[in-house]
């Protein structure tokens, strides 16, 4: 009976070995898998973030380039004021881009701003299930009053 005892004894042994580093795995693992699933989420934080920032510049462009008294006028107002909002908003201007549309540009006419701006994701660690920049577009379009007083020159 000896021999089974050390046998049984053996197996015992042998059993947690063969485990052993099975949990540094499944921890590796699960810790990957919050830490992609974080940066997923930042991700998202920051897109709405943006979204909702360049919602608000083509709004004041618009406005600001729809009270112009001629439609060079409005792109150079609507220029300045789209710089200021992206300012505020903590945009970099050197991704963003306005574009305004004077083709109505009339009394009872509309304003077209179209805003873009390119976001960043390339730094969050994904493991490159995010593309590294999106852009996001805004569009605007503000009516121009019908009423408002001609320039003299």
């Amino acid at each position: 009976m000896t021999p089974v005892r050390v046998a049984e004894h053996s197996r015992q042994h042998d059993e947690p070995r063969s485990e052993r580093g099975t949990a540094t795995v499944e921890l590796t693992v699960v810790a990957l898998g919050l830490l992609v699933f974080a940066a997923g989420l930042i991700g998202i934080g920051r897109l709405t973030d943006t979204r909702t920032a360049l919602a608000g510049v083509a709004r004041e462009a618009a406005r600001a380039a729809a009270d112009a008294q001629s439609a060079t006028q409005a792109i150079r107002l609507g220029q300045d004021a789209a710089r200021q909002t992206a300012s505020g908003y903590g945009l970099d201007s050197a991704r963003l881009q306005v574009m305004i549309d004077p083709q109505g540009f009339a009394r009872g006419g509309t304003l077209l701003v179209v805003a873009s701006y390119r976001v960043r994701l390339g730094d969050l660690p994904t493991l490159r299930l995010l593309p590294g920049e999106v852009t996001l577009t805004a569009r605007q379009l503000e009516p121009i009053d019908p009423f408002r007083s001609r320039t003299v020159p």
